[in-house]
């Protein structure tokens, strides 16, 4: 793995909040929302993202609250001996999140396409590229996120265009047939797998990026970007298709995509559409896989030749637990499977506050000293 002092420029930072925002939505907790809000999804998704806004603000705050160190380093040199289990819980929380998108990418992959191929084959070999990307270190990781920014709003683009004549506005009639409790949970659950994710860029250190000045501006408009493409990609999905036919789909913006039609006979545009969520997934999962590597790094100081030993020792963890847990995949493609994520980033984001709030008061003191 390279050093932890490359240099990165604010707008490549910022192409990973898209990915980081738009990775879980696409294949997973869209199908959730559009099951538990029906025509009301659009609301949940707007109310959504007005809560995310709070929680990522939250984030960058405690990202510039520890500009000089990654956030591992920030908790070891804040709490020293408790930094062990603080680390190792934001470690355990980044296994999982790398564990969920890269399973249900493979999930995806294996219903759609390769049907006669082992999951653990291809699940391997999303490990095996992640693995690369990551080792290379951050400055390779946001190369290849901000090529995938560029292929992925060309493809959203033309998606949305391509489906927007066949939209029927009354598939969104009427437009609110749940609870109120149903739309506040769906919006909570937006907020939650939309924002919290972008706890894993302080992988890094603030002070990498060489113009961290513009880094807040990028943060957001890449954060409005993200919420934009989903909204739309929601609108189209349901004004295209309706809430029950969606719900019969895992999933429902892809069943979509299918009705794209170019020229009245090209047709499978789809396999080319959904590279948009394959590039976010492994993106993200990159950016993950560069927060485990450099989280153990700082906690247990290891130096080069022993952090590339613990590497692949995590990597054959993270192989082994879906491999040998998750041999059936109805539970991972039901409903309840959405609510194991959401408790990990929840977790993670408690413990993100706990950091700041502590860094808060610690400089407060030493100013009053």
């Amino acid at each position: 793995m390279r050093q932890t002092d490359e240099k990165i420029n604010s707008f490549g930072l910022s192409t990973m909040v898209i990915a980081l925002t738009s990775s879980p939505f696409y294949g997973a907790f869209s199908a959730y929302i559009i099951n538990y809000s029906k025509t009301a999804s659009l609301i949940s998704i707007l109310i959504g993202f007005l809560i995310s806004l709070v929680l990522s603000s939250i984030i960058l705050l405690t990202f510039k609250s520890h500009k000089e160190l990654n956030l591992a380093s920030s908790i070891k040199k804040d709490f020293k001996v408790f930094s062990y289990v603080i680390n190792i819980l934001f470690l355990i929380g980044a296994i999982l999140m790398y564990i969920f998108l890269t399973y249900r990418l493979t999930l995806f992959l294996s219903n759609e396409y390769l049907i006669q191929t082992p999951n653990f084959v291809i699940l391997l070999i999303i490990l095996i590229v992640t693995f690369n990307t990551a080792s290379k270190g951050i400055e390779t990781t946001i190369r290849v996120s901000t090529i995938s920014l560029f292929i992925s709003l060309f493809i959203f683009l033309f998606d949305f265009f391509s489906l927007i004549p066949q939209v029927n506005i009354e598939n969104f009639l009427p437009i609110i047939t749940v609870s109120s409790k149903n739309i506040l949970i769906s919006s909570l659950v937006y907020a939650v797998y939309f924002s919290l994710p972008l706890i894993f860029l302080q992988a890094i250190k603030y002070n990498q990026i060489v113009d961290s000045n513009k880094f807040t501006k990028h943060y957001y408009l890449m954060i409005i970007l993200s919420f934009i493409t989903s909204f739309l990609s929601m609108f189209t999905t349901i004004g295209v298709s309706g809430v029950n036919i969606n719900n019969l789909f895992d999933y429902p913006i892809y069943s979509t995509l299918k009705r794209i039609n170019l020229f009245n006979f090209l047709d499978s545009i789809e396999n080319i559409s959904i590279m948009l969520w394959i590039l976010y997934i492994i993106n993200s999962a990159n950016m993950i896989l560069l927060f485990i590597f450099n989280n153990m790094k700082s906690t247990f100081n290891l130096d080069k030749k022993k952090s590339r030993i613990f590497n692949i020792i995590i990597m054959l963890v993270i192989f082994l637990i879906p491999t040998l847990l998750f041999s059936k995949n109805d539970f991972v493609e039901s409903y309840k499977y959405i609510w194991y994520p959401f408790s990990t980033l929840s977790i993670l984001f408690i413990l993100t506050i706990i950091v700041l709030v502590f860094n808060k008061i610690k400089n407060k003191f030493k100013k009053s000293n």
